[in-house]
């Protein structure tokens, strides 16, 4: 998931990305230090992007710096999921970017994940089409293997650049 979405943020503008693993850590001061490892926090980014894991499943959010709102993504839209990541982002993401107590939330509730398995598809499409600013259309449920192998692709692509 990190390495899509360091792709994601090479293949766009002013896009700053969290690290997946702050949520891991138990302590505060650990969970702004690898929250803010890959530099999200610098002011040159006007969305910074993020998913975490909530017992072995992905969610997402996205957050416009600007217009100071987060949007929330869960594949399986549950109530429950929604507050751990709410809570999970003002606790520890707003106070790395400056906007403590400033961010409002947004559940979107567009894509319901269909199978077991495709969360993390879903949460690294939710990211892109807030990035470029699309609209989800039923149709893409039918895109999901294009998806994987798509972001594959950019994963192996990008870990390819870093290398040389």
């Amino acid at each position: 998931m990190l390495v899509s979405l360091l792709a994601l943020r090479d293949d766009y503008t002013d896009v700053g990305v969290i690290s997946p693993s702050y949520h891991e850590f138990l302590l505060p001061e650990q969970r702004r230090r690898v929250a803010g490892g890959l530099g999200a926090s610098d002011p040159r980014y006007k969305r910074v992007v993020g998913v975490i894991n909530l017992e072995f499943h992905w969610v997402a959010y996205y957050i416009d710096r600007q217009q100071q709102v987060c949007y929330m993504f869960d594949p399986l839209q549950k109530p429950r999921n929604y507050k751990i990541l709410e809570k999970s982002v003002r606790s520890v993401i707003e106070l790395i970017l400056g906007l403590k107590d400033m961010l409002h939330f947004e559940k979107i509730e567009w894509c319901t994940q269909d199978d077991g398995t495709s969360y993390g598809i879903w949460c690294l499409a939710f990211v892109e089409m807030m990035l470029t600013d699309s609209m989800w259309d039923d149709c893409i449920y039918k895109l999901k293997s294009y998806l994987r192998m798509r972001y594959l692709h950019k994963a192996i692509a990008f870990v390819g650049k870093t290398t040389l």
